[in-house]
């Protein structure tokens, strides 16, 4: 779920309120689903940029659902206060011990055209 959230974050320029917002994009089912080499994989239009997401094998629309959900929810009433994250809590949850950032690969982004 975290590097989820950390290619978003990335995406959508590194703030709070911008990666709820994309998140709120995908949890709206703005998005289409095709099936390749046995797995689902997520397309959308995400802030201006075409998204893509391949689910792990044995997991559909419903479990992307799910995690855009809970994702949405880390983010958005997931600081310390019980508010929304601000910025630097919400790249403090992305880094790890090191301060690294995670280097796991779940999405990827693409300058969208029409």
């Amino acid at each position: 779920m975290r590097a989820f959230i950390f290619s978003v974050w990335v995406h959508s320029g590194k703030t709070s309120v911008s990666t709820v917002d994309a998140l709120e994009t995908l949890a709206a089912k703005q998005f289409t689903v095709a099936e390749q080499g046995g797995r689902h994989v997520v397309s959308a239009a995400v802030q201006g940029k075409a998204f893509s997401y391949a689910m792990p094998e044995g997991q559909g629309t419903d479990d992307f659902l799910i995690m855009a959900h809970d994702s949405w929810r880390i983010v958005r009433i997931g600081g310390a206060t019980g508010a929304q994250m601000t910025d630097a809590e919400l790249e403090a949850y992305l880094q790890d011990a090191t301060g690294q950032a995670t280097n796991r690969t779940v999405a990827s982004f693409a300058q969208y055209t029409r």
